[in-house]
């Protein structure tokens, strides 16, 4: 736990270590595949570039991310081996694409019949987001290519049914029989995947597994990769009746201190959680109250105090003493899922990194 203060600011403690051990549990669940690591979206917001190099301790066979300048960045970094585009590439697209030799998703036959370099074609098996659908053979046979890469498909609900998996599953080795001779890539597991698809393919594509997202109760649980702390900035004593932030929704029921961290809305703290959350001070869990300001959290802590003093650190997701607060509880108090937390993690919220 670090406890160093961002000028009275909250911030984000990031285990890349754990992150690394999360990467072998999949690796371990699909044995002889290799790691197709999603880092799109800054790395679900933990950072792409610190997280996209720990990975390179599993040996990946390349990275994912969903748009051009997220692959951009990456090239920026240093990073040479193979990065695919998970957004279908449009023709307008291609010189981008050339210009940055990294793989694109291509889903339509005209642009397919224009691009002379490695490309990975999506099947929809379900989805119904993008790809071209298991059932089309025209439009199948018109996506051969000797430039064809790899295939894929997303598995819609592999983490909450998996009894839709199969039936995915057959719909893919269907479409992809179509195509004729067998690519040199085949991917159909992301994290719930991993444990559920039938055969082992070439690669795996885990999302927030990696970054300590739960998946399903029979499924593996994840190391924790986050936690998320700040600072308390300011205590203060308040009446009985006494209103605490905007709109005057929450008044205090007795006399009590309430404890204000640096931390709000401008850093990834849902409003919805008003009401719900709690935090961690000093190994206690105390309830947020009012609402979620901008900047600021306000949290009650008893009209003794709870032993708090400014400078305390707060934690909001992680472990303090002997209670945790995990990702996916603070997740559930704001009414999302884990996916939605830390990809909206704040820009100006500081990320800190232990050594993987």
């Amino acid at each position: 736990m670090s406890t160093r203060q961002n000028h009275g600011r909250g911030w984000a403690d990031i285990s890349l270590a754990n992150l690394v051990a999360n990467a072998r549990a999949v690796l371990a669940a699909q044995p002889g595949a290799r790691l197709l690591p999603m880092v799109k979206a800054n790395a679900y917001g933990l950072g792409v570039i610190p997280c996209a190099r720990a990975l390179r301790s599993v040996s990946p066979w390349g990275y994912g991310v969903a748009t051009l300048a997220e692959a951009a960045e990456l090239r920026a970094a240093g990073f040479g081996g193979p990065i695919v585009v998970f957004t279908p590439a449009t023709l307008t697209d291609l010189p981008r694409v050339r210009e940055l030799d990294v793989r694109s998703v291509l889903d339509v036959p005209a642009v397919v019949g224009r691009w002379d370099r490695p490309f990975h074609l999506e099947i929809d098996t379900g989805m119904s987001r993008c790809g071209v659908r298991w059932d089309d053979a025209a439009a199948l046979a018109a996506c051969r290519s000797p430039h064809l890469e790899g295939v894929f498909t997303h598995l819609h609900s592999a983490d909450t049914r998996a009894e839709t998996v199969p039936v995915q599953w057959e719909r893919f080795t269907a479409a992809r029989g179509v195509l004729g001779d067998r690519p040199p890539l085949l991917h159909v597991a992301n994290s719930a995947g991993s444990w559920r698809v039938p055969e082992r393919l070439d690669l795996v594509r885990p999302g927030v597994f990696l970054y300590g997202g739960l998946l399903a109760p029979d499924l593996p649980t994840p190391a924790p990769v986050l936690a998320l702390r700040a600072p308390v900035v300011s205590l203060r004593c308040v009446r009985e009746g006494d209103s605490v932030s905007y709109g005057g929704d929450w008044t205090a029921p007795t006399d009590t201190t309430v404890a204000t961290l640096g931390i709000g809305y401008a850093d990834g703290i849902p409003r919805s959680v008003q009401g719900r959350a709690a935090v961690l001070l000093r190994g206690r869990r105390f309830p947020v109250v009012g609402r979620v300001t901008m900047d600021f959290v306000m949290v009650d802590v008893g009209v003794d105090g709870g032993g708090a003093a400014v400078g305390d650190v707060a934690t909001l997701i992680g472990r303090d003493g002997d209670e945790t607060i995990t990702l996916d509880t603070f997740a559930g108090w704001a009414g999302t899922i884990s996916y939605e937390i830390i990809a909206r993690l704040g820009g100006r919220l500081e990320r800190r990194y232990d050594t993987a």
